[in-house]
């Protein structure tokens, strides 16, 4: 019974997981945006921008990747 209302749960997640990576695109540009503004000055702090956004992104596709396994387990619902 509670894995039947775990799947259910799961196209939820994987929209607020598609969010989540919208979240990090959109703060990263935001982010090195204003960072241009400090002219070469700014070059390391895009970098470690690009590096923070990597490593979120990269946590998220682990996150997908698990969810896709558990969509894959096979029901054990009683109904």
């Amino acid at each position: 019974m509670e894995r039947s209302r775990d799947k259910m749960l799961l196209p939820l997640t994987r929209a607020q997981l598609d969010f989540a990576s919208v979240l990090v695109d959109a703060n990263a540009r935001g982010a090195k945006f204003w960072i241009e503004f400090w002219g070469p000055l700014g070059n390391p702090a895009k970098e470690a921008v690009d590096a923070a956004a990597e490593a979120q992104q990269d946590y998220l596709r682990d996150l997908k990747e698990t969810l896709e396994e558990i969509e894959a387990q096979p029901s054990t619902s009683t109904r």
